[in-house]
């Protein structure tokens, strides 16, 4: 056997390579057929693609407690000093984040010293008042007394001449108009001192309150979760998420949400050069990047009536909503979207993908294989997406052509010539 083997070296080389053809064959048969494309009819679908986010359709909002709103804290702003990790799954109340106490502390100390100078001056009027009323009371009970000597003096008086009776009669009336006038100077000083100490009082209170509310919205400054469910930050503006550091306020109360999962949308922004070309109730097909393979079909629900600046983008932009019809448990908030907005459907065109297509400055063409042989031949095309093209005059249903340029050693004849 080894001499045999020996003797006929050239058969295992031979016998591998004839093993080996079928190999080859199909190898290069299939790189053939992958460079292929067969022209089909189908419907040409117009689309527009935008970048978004999954969210819930319906969702609850963590947002600043209401003692935060109101204006006599005069605190505008409170920054979030820590916050739960996105994603984390809630009960009710459990707690959500923080807020920096430092403004009200401050506040609460500005009030406190207000408060303890109301309160002095509340003191000193009511003393004041005290001090007054007291001494316009003593001067009345002296009147009142020299009017009891005035009244001895009249009667005494009728054993005495005419003059001297008139003249008794006098000082008697003075008298009683001195303690009528007094009187009257008690009630006038006494509303006055009254109206002062009620003044003081008001404004004593008023702090009072305040100070209540301060060290009412001290303790809110821990926000906790007013239902179960999935944690996921706000949106700043709708363009960044909310973090440690940012301010929130009566103007920008929203912390974080706990969406819905039942049902899922997907909130994208379309260019304002684009906006017109849709409307409520397009179709539309979402990919999630974080899931290949899934699509997921949909619907246009809202659509922005003003334009906004999005940082990235020249121009302005509208805010889309588009509902998933269907979901899948994978599909979680915040992820981010592909999406694919259905403008126009036209049915029964020739389509060939967009790499099939070739072009020099004077004209559009293709690479058919015919006949054994490899034609350029010119097209008319007609409308594109970013994936396919409608053939409006150039090819046939099942024509078959070159999705990449031949090889430099193949030859390519121009087709008509």
């Amino acid at each position: 056997m080894k001499k045999f083997l020996k003797k006929h070296k050239w058969i295992a080389p031979v016998a591998l390579a004839v093993l080996a053809l079928p190999v080859v064959w199909w190898v290069r048969h299939s790189q053939i057929q992958q460079s292929i494309h067969v022209v089909k009819r189908m419907t040409f679908e117009k689309i527009i693609e935008t970048k978004g986010e999954i969210h819930g359709k319906n969702a609850i909002n963590i947002t600043l407690p209401e003692i935060f709103k109101d204006p006599d804290l005069q605190v505008w702003e409170f920054k979030i000093k820590d916050l739960a990790p996105e994603g984390t799954i809630v009960k009710k109340g459990d707690w959500v984040a923080t807020l920096d106490q430092l403004n009200l502390n401050q506040r609460i100390q500005f009030n406190k010293d207000e408060m303890e100078l109301r309160e002095a001056q509340l003191n000193d009027a009511m003393i004041d008042s005290a001090i007054d009323l007291s001494s316009i009371r003593q001067q009345i009970n002296e009147l009142e007394f020299n009017l009891q000597y005035r009244q001895l003096d009249l009667e005494q008086s009728k054993f005495e001449s005419p003059a001297y009776q008139r003249k008794m009669q006098t000082a008697y009336n003075q008298t009683v108009r001195q303690i009528d006038r007094r009187k009257r100077d008690y009630e006038l000083r006494k509303m006055h001192l009254e109206n002062r100490t009620k003044r003081n009082e008001n404004r004593y209170n008023y702090h009072k309150e305040i100070q209540k509310k301060l060290e009412q919205a001290l303790e809110a400054t821990n926000i906790t979760a007013p239902e179960p469910g999935m944690l996921i930050y706000a949106r700043i503006s709708g363009k960044r998420k909310i973090r440690v550091g940012d301010e929130v306020g009566p103007w920008r109360p929203v912390i974080a949400t706990l969406p819905d999962l039942s049902v899922l949308i997907s909130e994208t922004f379309v260019e304002e050069i684009d906006i017109a070309k849709i409307k409520t109730g397009d179709s539309a097909r979402v990919t999630v990047d974080a899931i290949p393979g899934l699509q997921f079909p949909g619907k246009i629900i809202t659509i922005a009536n003003i334009g906004q600046e999005l940082q990235g983008v020249d121009s302005k932009v509208f805010a889309i909503t588009i509902e998933l019809l269907e979901k899948d448990e994978s599909l979680l908030p915040g992820m981010t979207s592909s999406n694919q907005i259905i403008i126009e459907k036209i049915p029964e065109q020739l389509i060939i993908p967009r790499k099939c297509l070739f072009s020099d400055s004077l004209r559009r063409y293709v690479y058919l294989k015919k006949d054994g042989r490899i034609w350029e031949k010119s097209v008319e095309t007609g409308p594109e997406n970013d994936d396919f093209i409608v053939i409006l005059d150039g090819l046939e249903e099942r024509d078959r052509i070159l999705t990449h340029p031949p090889a430099e050693n193949e030859k390519v004849a121009v087709y008509g010539e």
